[in-house]
């Protein structure tokens, strides 16, 4: 099969417009519809249905979107780097994950970074930014995502911000067309994450907005014993629809927005002044970050909003 065609079908899915993926594929309409034709014959399904403001993914789109997106990225950048010095690097790359971007995150992302560095070996460190921060000055951690701090000794670049859900067990009441305000949502018993920065700084920020406090049932480090105690009826959480997503696809959690509130996330690349590695290196490996986690959510597998910002420099924050 053309992987030509397995391009245009996914640009399309990331538009949602025919129209507006020939525009930025730089091809004329008629001839990106006549591609997408022959992919529907060769596979024997239909990909897209119209809609007024443009197409749809089908199920069988939406399976097949799923399946190729990563594998097709894989390929684009072995052929891109196959050959240079970075394809040569035999060493550890040891990075840093916040514990909420796990499940979205991990497995893409370093099957990117091994395709870039087939020689090289990775090390997952996962944790709140608190740790990841003290990790990367101890060296222990190269790279990381976390969220913004206030230390000097980081260099920072933000990627995105997601919003923040109420997040309740099975037999909750918890209707994603429902919003929850925030003063409902505190009176509730809590579990919520032992670090101050992220969802915890969030929380906190709110409640001074709102002139309410609140307390907790519950504190971890761990988003995994979270989910576990909020499965049991135990507690409420917030978390982004990141962390959860297999759960609630599988009934195991609920969820809804928080109303009047704002609360979300920050999250951007981070490393240190101890950063031993090769700029060019150094660079690459926050790029391919940034360009993870933008076609995530450009996809629709991350649910979030990309900031945008210039290239990710560790030499100049």
């Amino acid at each position: 099969m053309d992987t030509h065609r397995l391009k245009y079908f996914l640009r399309i899915a990331e538009e949602r417009s025919i129209t507006r993926a020939a525009g930025l594929l730089g091809i004329a309409q008629p001839a990106l519809s006549r591609q997408l034709q022959l992919l529907e014959e060769d596979l024997g399904v239909t990909l897209f249905t119209r809609t007024r403001r443009g197409v749809e993914l089908t199920e069988a789109g939406e399976r097949l979107r799923a399946s190729t997106a990563g594998p097709l990225r894989q390929l684009e950048l072995a052929v891109q780097y196959a050959g240079t010095p970075l394809a040569r690097l035999d060493r550890t790359l040891r990075l840093g994950l916040p514990d909420t971007t796990v499940d979205v995150l991990a497995a893409p992302l370093v099957a990117s970074l091994s395709t870039v560095f087939p020689e090289a070996t990775f090390s997952v460190t996962v944790g709140s930014t608190d740790h990841l921060v003290e990790a990367m000055l101890k060296g222990a951690v190269d790279v990381a995502l976390i969220n913004p701090v206030p230390d000097e000794r980081v260099f920072y670049r933000e990627l995105l911000t997601e919003q923040l859900f109420l997040i309740g067990g099975p037999e909750t009441e918890l209707d994603p067309a429902r919003a929850v305000g925030f003063t409902d949502v505190v009176g509730l018993p809590l579990v919520v994450p032992r670090s101050s920065s992220g969802i915890g700084m969030s929380l906190q920020n709110a409640a001074l907005r709102t002139k309410v406090t609140f307390s907790h049932r519950a504190t971890t480090d761990s988003v995994a014993a979270m989910k576990s105690i909020i499965e049991a009826g135990i507690a409420y959480g917030v978390l982004p629809l990141s962390a959860c997503r297999r759960e609630i696809d599988d009934g195991r959690l609920r969820f809804a927005a928080i109303a009047g509130s704002a609360l979300s996330q920050r999250l951007g690349v981070a490393a240190t002044e101890q950063l031993d590695l090769p700029r060019e290196l150094s660079v690459k490996i926050g790029d391919t970050i940034r360009e993870e986690v933008a076609a995530l959510v450009r996809t629709g597998t991350w649910n979030a909003e990309l900031i945008a910002t210039r290239p990710w420099n560790p030499m100049h924050g």
